[in-house]
């Protein structure tokens, strides 16, 4: 959590100046969500992901924040692995996309686990000095 708080108490001047500096920013934040779901840590995602936050995954399922954390609960992930450090686009000085590419296996409940490789991108917005995640969405990668 301290590496959440971290980035988004982080200025902007700062973080627009370098974007290596704002890649590893959120990138440390995307990391921390993936742990958040893996520990089913419903408190911390709730204030990672913003209020009016979507995510799509590969298969299509789309949850809203709502949606989402009453299904966290269900959701076990298994295993995951990066297979990028990751890109971003700076489209404004508070709203950036970040890529990368991620392997990992899930499941609900106790049912089989499915592997996933995909290309993940997650919109940040900064809002009032902290970057939250608009935007996840997936597409199947080869």
């Amino acid at each position: 959590m301290a590496a959440v708080a971290a980035a988004w108490s982080s200025g902007a001047a700062a973080q627009s100046a370098d974007p290596a500096a704002l890649l590893k920013t959120l990138m440390d934040l995307e990391k921390e969500s993936w742990q958040f779901v893996k520990d089913k840590n419903i408190a911390g995602m709730k204030d990672y992901m913003a209020d009016d936050g979507l995510q799509i995954f590969s298969d299509g399922t789309r949850f809203d924040k709502p949606q989402f954390l009453k299904f966290m609960p269900d959701f076990r992930l298994d295993s995951i692995a990066y297979d990028s450090g990751g890109e971003i686009k700076v489209w404004m000085p508070d709203v950036v996309t970040l890529f990368y590419r991620v392997t990992y296996a899930s499941g609900v409940k106790d049912g089989k686990a499915t592997t996933c490789k995909v290309m993940s991108s997650n919109t940040y917005v900064r809002r009032s000095g902290r970057w939250w995640s608009v935007l996840y969405q997936e597409t199947p990668a080869p």
